[in-house]
C-alpha cells in the first residue's frame, strides 16, 4: 500500500491577500498593456449621459436615447475615436454621403462598415447605421468633404 501525502489544511496568513492582488494585477495589466501596445481604450457606458460624464462632453448629434454606448479612443491621438451604440432616433443634424472611410478605432461586435455604402457626416464624425445600431468613428473622410 502505497501513502499519499496530504497538503497542510492551514493557509499561510496573507496568502489569501497576496492571490488577491495577484488576480487584480494580472485584471489591470490586460487593460494596461492594450493601453500600451496597441494605443487604445475601451469603456462601455448605460446611456449618453454617462458617456458625457466620463467624457466631458458628447458630440452634438448624439441622440438622447443612445444606449448600450461602447467606446474606443486612442490614446495617442485625441482625434481618433469610435463610439457604436443603439437609438431609436438617430442622429440628428447630418448629412447623408457616401462612405468613403473606415474607423481606426475598431470596436468588437460592431456592423461592418465594408458592407455599408452610405453613412452620415455629422461634424468630423461619419455615422454607419445598421438594424438600429449606430457605429461612429472620426476623423472621417466624409466629413472633411462635406464641410463648407
Amino acid at each position: 500500500m502505497t501513502k499519499t501525502r496530504r497538503l497542510p489544511r492551514e493557509v499561510p496568513p496573507g496568502a489569501a491577500l497576496l492571490g488577491l492582488i495577484a488576480v487584480m494585477t494580472t485584471v489591470a495589466g490586460c487593460s494596461a498593456v492594450d493601453n500600451l501596445a496597441y494605443g487604445r481604450a475601451e469603456a462601455t457606458y448605460d446611456d449618453a449621459r454617462s458617456l458625457a460624464q466620463a467624457r466631458g462632453d458628447v458630440p452634438e448629434w448624439l441622440p438622447s436615447d443612445a444606449r448600450s454606448i461602447q467606446r474606443v479612443s486612442s490614446t495617442r491621438d485625441e482625434t481618433s475615436e469610435s463610439l457604436v451604440f443603439t437609438s431609436a432616433e438617430g442622429p440628428a443634424g447630418c448629412e447623408e454621403v457616401p462612405r468613403l472611410s473606415a474607423p481606426t478605432m475598431e470596436v468588437d461586435d460592431a456592423p461592418d462598415v465594408y458592407k455599408i455604402s452610405d453613412v452620415l457626416a455629422c461634424g468630423t464624425w461619419a455615422v454607419a447605421q445598421q438594424d438600429g445600431t449606430f457605429y461612429a468613428w472620426t476623423p472621417a473622410v466624409e466629413a472633411e468633404d462635406s464641410q463648407p
